[in-house]
């Protein structure tokens, strides 16, 4: 079973499809929220359940919400997978002359700010693109419209009045392939390690710097340099503690001496926490 975020016709459920295919498992349910996706997950039984999720966006930047739930349910899930899919707003309705509100995922909103103004139409966030366009479907009012996928606008049979219609045309969204914790991992999703093959194995940790400690933030950077580590992102996240105190998510390039990398950074740290070493996976 792979949980994702829907209903039907989600820029989710299109990176589940994907993932469907690589892990071997066609059954895809649609959660109402993110938050939906890890419960569904911490819940299920048996070893073969996934969860597909929105982590970051090349315009509007991370997901906030999916970086709080990979710490709060750190215990029990961790990352397996890793894909991006290319992201193609489409403006749906009946007709855009009388538009008058949009509906939308915020991200999505967002990522078409420049195109709502234009038109001066008042923005209503809803939980998915998906959700937008299911809303648009019900109320059969020509004043209302929605920013979403394609395959959404096919699903509930509406038009698609514009495509393309995101500010920057290259417009990527990155989605996690998670799951419950498992040593008896399905070979298509194990790392391959050995330099001759052309994989990409990504790691993701969480650090909490030592307070109050000059220097804190450079002596980690300076063990990935000393290890020969190629970073692919740094970002703090407020740690909900006190106000200045902040957690970091580093995502980087897995090297084969991985754990003595782990070693030295815990003598610089208050906790580390390891979300997963996992393959990065392309559409081909």
């Amino acid at each position: 079973m792979i949980y994702c975020l829907g209903p039907g016709g989600s820029y989710s459920e299109m990176a589940a499809k994907v993932f469907s295919k690589i892990i071997g498992d066609n059954n895809i349910l649609c959660c109402n929220s993110i938050y939906d996706v890890f419960q569904c997950l911490e819940g299920s039984e048996g070893h073969f359940s996934y969860g597909v999720v929105p982590s970051e966006n090349s315009i509007e930047g991370s997901v906030s919400l999916t970086q709080d739930l990979l710490l709060e349910f750190h215990d029990k899930i961790r990352i397996y997978g890793e894909l991006d899919i290319n992201i193609n707003h489409c403006l749906i309705g009946y007709n855009k002359n009388k538009i008058k509100k949009i509906y939308s995922h915020p991200q999505a909103l967002a990522q078409c700010r420049k195109y709502i103004k234009k038109y001066g139409w008042e923005t209503i966030p809803v939980s998915s693109t998906a959700k937008a366009v299911e809303l648009v479907y019900n109320t059969k009012n020509e004043e209302i419209g929605a920013i979403a996928s394609k395959e959404a606008a096919k699903l509930y049979n509406l038009k698609i009045l514009e495509e393309s219609i995101q500010d920057y045309k290259n417009n990527t969204t990155r989605f996690l392939l998670i799951g419950k914790y498992n040593l008896n991992l399905i070979k298509s999703l194990k790392p391959n390690y050995d330099k001759n093959t052309n994989e990409l194995i990504k790691s993701t940790i969480i650090i909490k710097l030592i307070e109050n400690k000059p220097g804190a933030l450079y002596e980690i950077l300076r063990e990935f340099n000393r290890y020969n580590v190629n970073l692919t992102r740094i970002e703090s996240r407020p740690s909900k503690e006190e106000i200045g105190n902040y957690l970091f998510y580093i995502d980087y390039i897995t090297p084969s001496n991985e754990k003595d990398l782990i070693s030295a950074l815990k003598e610089h740290v208050a906790y580390i926490i390891h979300l997963g070493s996992y393959r990065v996976f392309s559409i081909d």
